[in-house]
């Protein structure tokens, strides 16, 4: 799975920048009644204004879109085909599936088989990886093109292939084989890693028995040797559907040609057969208290963490998402700048601590990662823990808020600054935000939309949005320790008893 960290300067400027109304076009452009519900819940357009560089759409069977005139790099087009599944919705007898029909797209398809794509881009000097890539992880899966030019034969070969991934996949015997196994591989590869095998431990420590944890990309032995060629349609068939589907093209070209593009596409793609089921999205049922798990890997560094998994956020319209976030970000940064407080103390037994979290379909991790000194992992986490208790009993003062505030929102302003992305970035950005259900801001809206939005931000409100996200199960403290301490010591520290009782100085 893909693990987000939310560290301030990426968080919250995704947060601000990115999200937004996402049911709305410009003035210009009047809206089919559809388009909201399409795209994403209403939002108030006085609070968050969409940026009207970017039209929004919706092709009569279902299929979203959004496109963008860029001329950077002059002449160039990025290309985006997302499905709105990943790996949280497979069934116990699919999982892995969604990765490889990843995988089979770049095999054989309609309009190309045999690897005959790979023969047609390379004179174009489209290369595996940077211009032509295609990743899944839980929820989604994406399918990028990048062409250095729009002349329209190249065009012509770039749409005809994302339309064959739509519906154009061959399934051939000896490519799902090929492809079994180097996922195989690639699953093997990554249990070999040390590091990778550690945090995975840590990971089922942390999450139990939530689905979100136990939907690894890449399957398991059993259900990639099941992954034959007639189960894989049944799933392609079940979740690649225009109304489970959204295109983004960003290029330079002009809007009505961009758009023209898509439709002539995409317009006459139809579903075949029932839409999937999605998994149900279970939040943790339990209340598990403190826990700690310690693990001796002597040949790898020390490392520690407490965490807490609360239920996802919930269904709420753009402009609440959006306060939520800058919310969350806002005590993050307070409670950041109190660890880094206590890291400078010369008898800091951590050499560094990072608040990140983790939105799943079904839960919302959020951590702090440690790095302890040498047998300073007991004290780490103790340390740290009573700071975050009184974080949760007392909340942020008036200054800490407001010094805060001044952060975020500088991390805001900066952003503005930042040169016009090119086409590749954009169209990415565009994607990722679409298939959350949300289109984007200019930077000057959404530094207007944070201070209308954190305008009445107050100590109480800080508290409020950290009781919220610092919920659920927990403390949770998983400790790899070269010199093993025990795990009742772990808990100690977690529950306030003195640092004396752990056996540590």
């Amino acid at each position: 799975m893909r693990r987000r960290s939310y560290l301030l300067a990426a968080g919250i400027a995704a947060a601000w920048t990115l999200a937004g109304v996402a049911g709305a076009q410009p003035p210009s452009q009047p809206a089919a009644k559809s388009l909201p519900a399409a795209l994403g819940l209403p939002a108030d357009p006085q609070l968050l204004r969409w940026d009207p560089s970017i039209r929004y759409g919706v092709l009569p069977n279902g299929l979203r879109y959004a496109v963008q005139h860029n001329a950077l790099p002059k002449g160039g087009i990025a290309l985006r085909l997302g499905i709105d599944v990943g790996s949280y919705d497979e069934a116990d007898d699919e999982r892995g599936a969604a990765h490889m029909i990843e995988h089979l797209a770049f095999d054989d398809t309609r309009s190309f088989p045999s690897h005959q794509l790979d023969l047609i881009l390379a004179p174009l000097h489209v290369t595996w990886g940077r211009d032509r890539n295609a990743t899944s992880d839980l929820k989604q899966t994406v399918y990028q093109l990048d062409l250095p030019s729009t002349d329209s034969s190249e065009m012509t070969t770039a749409t005809k292939w994302l339309r064959d991934v739509a519906d154009g996949l061959a399934f051939a015997d000896a490519d799902v084989a090929r492809e079994r196994n180097a996922m195989e591989a690639e699953r093997k590869a990554r249990f070999a890693d040390a590091l990778r095998a550690l945090r995975a431990q840590m990971d089922d420590f942390e999450d139990g028995g939530l689905r979100s944890n136990a939907r690894f990309t890449l399957g398991t032995p059993d259900s990639l040797a099941g992954l034959t060629p007639a189960r894989l349609k049944v799933f392609y068939d079940h979740w690649y559907r225009p109304d489970n589907a959204v295109v983004v093209v960003v290029g330079d070209l002009p809007l009505d040609v961009l758009e023209q593009k898509v439709k002539a596409t995409f317009g006459d793609w139809t579903p075949r057969g029932p839409a999937g089921e999605r998994a149900p999205r279970t939040p943790p049922t339990s209340n598990r208290g403190a826990e700690a798990h310690v693990l001796t890997e002597a040949s790898l560094p020390a490392i520690a963490g407490i965490c807490r998994v609360a239920p996802p956020d919930p269904e709420s319209s753009p402009d609440d998402r959006l306060h939520a976030l800058l919310l969350r970000g806002l005590w993050e940064a307070i409670l950041q700048q109190r660890i880094n407080t206590l890291k400078s103390r010369r008898d800091a037994p951590f050499v560094e601590a990072t608040i990140n979290d983790e939105v799943r379909p079904d839960s919302l991790k959020t951590c702090v990662g440690i790095i302890p000194h040498d047998g300073q992992e007991v004290r780490s986490v103790g340390m740290i823990e009573a700071e975050i208790r009184r974080f949760a009993a007392e909340g942020p003062t008036e200054e800490e808020t407001d010094a805060g505030l001044e952060q975020v929102r500088a991390t805001v302003r900066d952003a503005i600054a930042v040169p016009t992305h090119d086409s590749r970035e954009q169209a990415t950005e565009m994607m990722s935000r679409a298939l959350d259900g949300l289109s984007r801001l200019t930077p000057r809206e959404g530094l207007r939309a944070f201070d209308v939005l954190m305008e009445d931000t107050r100590p109480a409100t800080v508290r409020a949005a950290f009781a919220r996200d610092w919920s659920g199960w927990g403390p949770l403290a998983p400790v790899n320790s070269p010199k093993p301490p025990m795990e009742a010591a772990v808990r100690t520290a977690m529950i306030g008893d003195e640092f004396k009782s752990t056996g540590q100085k």
